[in-house]
């Protein structure tokens, strides 16, 4: 059980991130300071630096976010749904809350840190939560004769995450200027249909 010290630590935690992401979601992150995140939050410098070693580090918490919205769109998806079907929910319901709630500019961040070494985290790696749900469902659909087993599930999960990872590149080289969702599921669709049984 968590003291309530742990508590007030996590809250304070929580406010100076979604103070962030706001600000970043609404003015871009270049053009947010340290001292616009310290005002929104109304936290010291000192308290920032409790929890946060830069302005860089918070896009590694962006992380942390996009696997727990993995894992509750996964969780919420009824278990009989065929796993093509699986996917594609998945597919759509993130694709949905990066265009919604993340944004071109933000990603596109997220991107240039990976790609400059600036974390230590690798997005799109084996043991993220994407990879280990994706790697379950593609095997239960292989077991239910849903998805062709010829090609073997990681390398059907890993052209999913060459696919999405693409896609989002593609949405924010043009600056989010379509609809991610509705193109993003298209192309998966497209994609899937050369692994169903």
């Amino acid at each position: 059980m968590r003291t309530k010290n742990q508590q007030n630590e996590q809250r304070q935690r929580e406010l100076i991130l979604n103070a962030a992401w706001g600000l970043f979601r609404e003015r871009g992150y270049k053009n947010v300071t340290l001292e616009d995140i310290l005002q929104s939050a109304a936290c010291s410098k000192g308290r920032f630096y409790y929890y946060f070693h830069a302005k860089a580090e918070l896009l590694d918490t962006l992380y942390e976010a996009f696997d727990r919205q993995y894992e509750a769109i996964a969780a919420a998806i009824d278990p009989a749904c065929p796993a093509p079907e699986k996917i594609l929910l998945i597919h759509r319901q993130i694709l949905e809350y990066l265009s919604e709630q993340v944004g071109a500019d933000l990603l596109t961040n997220l991107y240039l840190s990976q790609l400059e070494k600036n974390t230590h985290i690798d997005f799109w790696g084996d043991t993220r939560s994407y990879a280990c749900i994706l790697r379950r469902i593609v095997a239960e659909g292989q077991r239910a004769g849903q998805m062709s087993a010829e090609v073997p599930c990681e390398e059907v999960v890993q052209d999913i995450i060459s696919l999405e990872r693409g896609q989002l590149i593609d949405w924010c080289l043009k600056e989010g200027a379509y609809s991610l969702p509705a193109v993003g599921v298209r192309r998966m669709q497209r994609c899937l249909t050369g692994y169903l049984a």
